[in-house]
């Protein structure tokens, strides 16, 4: 029995993993195309996202993965919607391909954890963490950098 709860356990999460993970792989595709609707379609199907996600008991850090993942997406959603605006100061090459190898690296380490290493749950919420501070980062770089309209 204790198995067979262990075994839907993994399942939840891994089908919610996998809903994140293709939240965030539209909103890195809306950075790197620098597509703006793209960008507001992702960050339109937050509210969808989230209340798809079944919390799932006895997974409490798989749980904050997953939300973890969902915050990430939806933090690159807002940068991709921001950052190629005309009115703001574009974020460097490297800083956009800096942000896609974490990404890169939060779709590798979930997918071990999907792949049954659950127990590496602390290693996800670290490397999503690391992605979404460089988000935010660059986030509050392009409306802190704004380009100056000289009034006359």
């Amino acid at each position: 029995m204790a198995e067979q709860q262990n075994r839907f356990i993994s399942e939840r999460l891994s089908a919610n993993l996998a809903g994140a993970l293709r939240l965030l792989d539209a909103a890195e595709r809306a950075l790197s195309a620098r597509d703006v609707r793209l960008a507001n379609v992702v960050l339109g199907f937050e509210a969808d996202a989230r209340t798809g996600v079944a919390p799932t008991v006895s997974a409490v850090r798989g749980d904050a993965a997953v939300e973890g993942v969902l915050d990430l997406a939806m933090r690159v959603a807002d940068l991709a919607r921001i950052a190629w605006r005309t009115d703001r100061v574009h974020p460097a090459q490297e800083q956009v391909l800096e942000l896609r190898d974490d990404v890169d690296s939060v779709r590798a380490q979930a997918a071990t954890a999907m792949a049954g290493g659950f127990e590496e749950l602390s290693t996800l919420t670290r490397v999503i963490a690391r992605a979404d501070a460089r988000a935010a980062a660059m986030a509050r770089q392009c409306n802190l950098r704004r380009l100056a309209c000289p009034a006359f």
